[in-house]
């Protein structure tokens, strides 16, 4: 696998407190998040490949409780990754001046998909990249449906597995079966970073 610098992308994929901090979903991933090392392992990753240039993208999930898209938002009241509260904040560490956000504001099926109706393809064709690695959770759901579009749409694109997690071992695997020749670790991308300089 060979990345070009000036042509490759970190998307982190509702990578929010709602996944990271206490609550019901927390709950559903907190073994393998805190197993796995995942924040960690993402936030070196980010700070590494920042250094080296390689452009970190947001695609956040924001319900707007006011006004509600999708009928997920409407079934879970808009109390799920919620407009203005921790919920939607993005996982500290992540964030930098300048980084771009796709922001996803539906939640349903389809917005499980991080191209849905964000401004993702234009924010990527806007900066000229074609290799994506993709972070994110829950793995088998939005960066799995994220990585499944980018290639559709002709970007090389990779799942981070250790950067990503989900509610069990099982579904980790399974995910990272169903996508074997596109799954990279943390590490390895490291590496190529470290090779770009």
């Amino acid at each position: 696998m060979q990345l070009e610098p000036g042509k490759t992308a970190i998307v982190l994929v509702e990578f929010q407190k709602q996944w990271t901090e206490k609550g019901l979903f927390n709950w559903l991933i907190q073994r393998q998040l805190a197993a796995r090392r995942v924040v960690e392992n993402t936030q070196r990753l980010v700070s590494k490949a920042r250094e080296a240039g390689w452009p970190v993208i947001h695609a956040p999930l924001v319900v707007d409780p006011q006004n509600k898209k999708g009928w997920m938002a409407h079934l879970t009241f808009g109390c799920i990754f919620t407009k203005g509260s921790w919920k939607s904040e993005l996982v500290s560490g992540l964030f930098a001046e300048g980084d771009p956000i796709a922001l996803r504001q539906y939640y349903n099926y389809q917005a499980f998909d991080a191209f849905y109706k964000s401004g993702l393809e234009q924010t990527l064709r806007q900066h000229n990249i074609q290799n994506l690695l993709i972070c994110g959770f829950a793995t088998d759901q939005c960066p799995s449906k994220t990585l499944a579009t980018a290639v559709r749409k002709g970007f090389n694109s990779y799942l981070v597995t250790d950067c990503t997690a989900t509610f069990n071992h099982f579904f980790q695997k399974n995910a990272e079966h169903k996508h074997k020749e596109r799954t990279v670790t943390s590490q390895e991308v490291l590496e190529m970073v470290a090779g770009s300089h």
